[in-house]
């Protein structure tokens, strides 16, 4: 199979119901590609035109164009399928269109670009630039399983805080505290997540929470700085940490209030100060590591390296060890930056073909991070 469409599906038509609330709805996240995951989660919450089992279908579409979105170009544009793509003349938009003709026909056959790094940005719907470094660091067979993987769905995943629990849908046990659910669940109304006992959190994020933990022990003070709606500041909290949770998110916070209260566990929230045991920095990022969840991260790309720089810095002079992180898969924002301020102890890449969880970078750097590189105070 050609590179540029290895990733691609071979979804089934949607009803035309479906398909006119897709039509709709995907007006609205072109209008505002930034913010096409809340469109389109907003979209479908206002479909009432929609079953239950008709609104997973329009988000599998939906989502699938984001995810393909330069694949499906390329077939919208092809000369070879111009035939093909005049007998859905039913629809207006190119991309769309594509997308039905995937339905009827199948995956075309054309040729791969002559430059293979050209062939998967299209697979994986990325800038050449960061599919290049992609296609070098995994080279071409491990290359097209990262595209593949990418385009699907990931696994739902819970973090056990607290043991004495039943689950109403099969799971697998990874580790001591990871649960891979092998079905779907309402956690609004399942007695482990309503109780407490559980939260969700990739395997990915609960790796970083070990490579935190590892060294410390019960009552270690840790300052969890990005800490968003607190899945790492709750994971630590459950292993024994005194555990403190800031984030320029006010809303962010609000929710991490919210599930300490339900699982009943003691996090400090305030802004940092004095000294830790440990600092946690879960960077922002480009967000390259966690595209199947959020295939919208590629329409919003940003590379804020200063900040993490900056971040990194300021952790450092609170503690004498830092683990910094980002959902991110590109060494600019990972181990070169961190080698740009720091020689690392410990540090891994998540990739989300080994094992099923999201893309994730962590490091472990210990004291003496202040005084090197470019980090600013």
């Amino acid at each position: 199979m050609p590179v540029w469409s290895c990733a691609l599906p071979s979804p089934a038509l949607p009803t035309e119901r479906v398909r006119r609330v897709i039509d709709g709805i995907w007006a609205t996240m072109l209008a505002n590609p930034r913010h096409a995951g809340p469109r389109m989660a907003e979209g479908l919450r206002a479909a009432r035109t929609l079953g239950s089992k008709e609104r997973p279908v329009a988000g599998d579409v939906l989502s699938g164009l984001m995810r393909h979105h330069r694949a499906l170009l390329r077939i919208a544009e092809a000369p070879e399928l111009a035939d093909a793509r005049a007998r859905l003349d039913w629809c207006a938009d190119p991309v769309l269109r594509a997308w039905y003709l995937l339905c009827e026909v199948g995956v075309p056959g054309l040729p791969d670009p002559a430059d293979p790094v050209d062939a998967y940005a299209i697979a994986v719907s990325m800038p050449v630039d960061i599919a290049r470094e992609w296609w070098e660091r995994l080279g071409p067979e491990r290359a097209v399983a990262h595209a593949r993987t990418i385009a699907g769905r990931a696994p739902m995943t819970l973090r056990v805080l607290r043991e004495g629990f039943t689950l109403s849908v099969p799971f697998r046990r990874v580790g001591e505290r990871a649960l891979v659910l092998e079905g779907r669940l309402n956690l609004d109304i399942e007695p482990a997540f309503v109780e407490g006992h559980v939260e969700v959190q990739d395997l990915g994020s609960q790796g970083i929470v070990d490579a935190a933990w590892a060294g410390l022990g019960p009552g270690a003070r840790v300052l969890d700085m990005c800490a968003g709606a607190g899945g790492k500041s709750l994971s630590l909290a459950a292993l024994g940490a005194t555990v403190q949770a800031w984030d320029v998110r006010q809303d962010a916070l609000r929710a991490l209030a919210e599930r300490a209260r339900r699982a009943g566990l003691p996090i400090r929230i305030a802004p940092p100060e004095g000294s830790y045991d440990l600092v946690l920095v879960d960077a922002p990022c480009s967000g390259t590591g966690v595209l199947r969840r959020h295939p919208e991260n590629r329409w919003r790309m940003e590379f804020p390296m200063e900040i993490q720089r900056d971040l990194l810095g300021r952790a450092a002079r609170m503690a004498p060890a830092v683990v910094y992180a980002t959902c991110s898969l590109l060494q600019r924002e990972n181990d070169a930056l961190v080698r740009s301020v720091a020689e690392p102890v410990a540090e891994r890449t998540i990739w989300p073909e080994d094992g099923g969880a999201e893309g994730f970078y962590w490091a472990r750097v210990g004291s003496g991070v202040a005084g090197r590189g470019t980090v600013r105070g």
